[in-house]
């Protein structure tokens, strides 16, 4: 632990100086954040570790699907099952897959069979911008948010240019297509966005996969996408509007030589809403949604699963001189339909929700409690309560504790047993409990900012196979870690950069949980001059365990790439933006058995004309 508070010591001197030289200002990322405390406020005053990427981020870095971007612009850990459209995972702060939540315009999304997002049918085209919360957020948000939440904003007419259009090809035979347009007519805005990337991407797997799912063939990938947002103000405090998304992707993968084996998945999430201000202190925001997940495999072991996330959101938002105070309630319907027979296909969680945050003085303090009625798991309650403590202008201290959970899956309570391989469901699991410690600091000089936070995670009933390959709340963990990270200018470069050292351990065997490394971080530049920018990016990960007994077998080496990234204005209304990936053409594995993209090149050309 010396050399991290040596680290974190040395960038707030480092701030700390830049204030009384008087550095001009280069932090370029948005200054409020949402996801925090459910409430927008200012970046400098949320007392959690807040990772915000918005529009602009994503299209310099160049980056095609949401994964990379998630891994080189948000410093998170992933894993994917071969290349473009394949199964990936996100793992925040050492917690498993499913202990993240995701939202897209507030709305879940994801499938209560598999307990996952599907990241790789999010299309990148379609956000203006993603924040990222790590730690327990359950108290706000309920079950999954074990390990953090990342909320995936879609573009709108307020924000997002008046008209957008891109067109790029690349390696694999990769083609992509995106069309937006954004307007304001007297108080109704609106955003139309649309787009389609093919590929043909590589083989998924490696002769080394087990089970004998090696086919050497190329597995492509289809995607076409389409959003909408709809706003109309009737003055200044209250707006009625809607929100669309729809994405549907077709991967192939690989499960043998005799089969063609594909997936079509369908993701969707549609809501209505009414935000309000009641009086001068009260603000109200009433919103109507369904998120849907519909998955459908063919080839050797064809099925069909899906998930719709009926949900209703009441909250209440009150400002009272320094304090602000939420209260809310929360209705989630999660149905299941399938072609494998369920014991149980859906179930009901009504909660209901409360906090406050407030700054006084030097002081800064939030705290939160939720009360979930799952149909389930009874009524567990959660909650958070967080301080800071601002040491000058520029340095604040912060500590923090929050409680969470994560409901099993239909698949961990009532997947049927196989009559060959046995497993199956259990329908007596526990939801699993966490407990989560942290002390942070930010330092921020104009807006150059620096932060570094300590975590203590402790889960228990953690869910894990046993030798009967049926799930058992057999488990225990506890992740400690430390995140460094850092944007700002350095000799007119822009940087952006975070590390994350970490013990993510089974408490039972000592031994490093699955496809957890113990370091892991970005690093990207950008330099501009003129009409041009250029970049680069370094992406690495320690050794990690493709088993839970580090089975030397199961090794997978630690790696590290290096990308970059050129964009050049053409004219006013043109960009040619271009990008290679990869450039030492490293030989990687995130999945034993499973390829990666090797090294590889995309150029893009977009046209924005000026609005009237």
């Amino acid at each position: 632990m010396a050399w991290h508070t040596i680290a974190a010591g040395l960038g707030c001197i480092g701030l700390a100086y830049s204030v009384f030289a008087q550095e001009p200002p280069v932090y370029t990322g948005s200054e409020t954040v949402v996801t925090a405390g459910r409430v927008a406020q200012k970046l400098s005053d949320t007392l959690h570790a807040v990772t915000i990427i918005n529009a602009r981020d994503i299209a310099e870095s160049g980056q095609q699907s949401l994964v990379e971007v998630l891994q080189t612009l948000g410093g998170v850990e992933i894993t994917s099952n071969g290349g473009a459209g394949t199964f990936s995972s996100v793992f925040i702060r050492g917690a498993n897959a499913s202990h993240t939540l995701v939202l897209v315009d507030g709305l879940r999304i994801g499938s209560a069979t598999a307990g996952t997002t599907a990241f790789e049918n999010i299309p990148v085209e379609q956000i203006e911008r993603i924040e990222i919360v790590a730690g327990p957020s359950s108290g706000l948000y309920g079950s999954d948010a074990v390990g953090g939440v990342i909320q995936i904003f879609t573009k709108s007419g307020r924000y997002s240019p008046g008209i957008s259009v891109s067109a790029g090809i690349g390696s694999y035979n990769a083609r992509s297509l995106s069309a937006a347009l954004s307007r304001s007519i007297d108080d109704t805005d609106f955003t139309l966005s649309a787009g389609y990337l093919d590929t043909n991407s590589f083989s998924a797997t490696r002769p080394t996969v087990a089970f004998g799912q090696f086919n050497p063939d190329d597995d492509g990938y289809r995607n076409s996408n389409f959003s909408a947002k709809l706003a109309h103000h009737f003055n200044p405090l209250n707006e009625l509007g809607a929100t669309a998304l729809y994405s549907k992707g077709s991967a192939h993968f690989d499960n043998g030589l005799t089969s063609d084996d594909v997936t079509r998945q369908t993701l969707s999430a549609y809501s209505v809403y009414s935000r309000n201000q009641i009086t001068s202190a009260w603000q109200s925001l009433l919103r109507l949604g369904n998120g849907r997940d519909d998955n459908v495999s063919a080839g050797s072991f064809p099925g069909a699963f899906r998930t719709d996330q009926k949900q209703a959101t009441w909250q209440n938002t009150f400002t009272l001189a320094e304090t602000t105070v939420i209260a809310g309630y929360e209705y989630l319907k999660q149905e299941v339909m399938s072609d494998t027979r369920f014991a149980v296909t859906q179930r009901t969680i009504n909660s209901v929700f409360g906090g406050f945050s407030g700054d006084y003085g030097n002081h800064g303090v939030q705290a939160n409690v939720r009360r979930d009625d799952n149909s389930q798991f009874g009524t567990p309650t959660t909650g958070s309560v967080g301080y800071g403590y601002r040491l000058t202008p520029a340095i604040k201290l912060r500590a923090g504790y929050g409680t969470a959970f994560h409901a099993p899956t239909f698949n961990d309570l009532y997947f049927p047993t196989d009559p060959f391989f046995g497993g199956g469901g259990n329908p007596d699991l526990k939801p699993e409990r966490s407990r989560n410690r942290e002390i942070g600091v930010d330092c921020q000089s104009g807006k150059q900012r620096f932060a570094a936070t300590y975590f203590d995670n402790r889960i228990a009933n953690l869910i894990a196979l046993d030798a009967m390959f049926s799930p058992r709340n057999i488990g225990a963990a506890t992740i400690r870690g430390t995140e460094l990270s850092y944007q700002g200018n350095i000799f007119a470069t822009q940087l952006r950069a975070k590390l994350t050292v970490q013990d993510p351990a089974d408490d039972n065997t000592g031994l490093q949980l699955q496809r957890r490394a113990k370091q892991f971080g970005s690093i990207s530049a950008a330099h501009a001059w003129a009409a041009w920018k250029i970049g680069a990016e370094l992406v690495a990960s320690g050794q990690r365990f493709d088993s839970t007994n580090e089975a030397p077998t199961s090794r997978l080496a630690g790696y590290a790439l290096i990308n970059f990234f050129v964009t050049r204005r053409l004219a006013p209304e043109w960009l040619v933006e271009a990008r290679w990936n990869n450039v030492t053409d490293k030989d990687y594995e995130r999945v034993q058995g499973y390829n990666t993209p090797r090294s590889n090149v995309f150029v893009s050309l977009r046209w924005t004309p000026a609005t009237r």
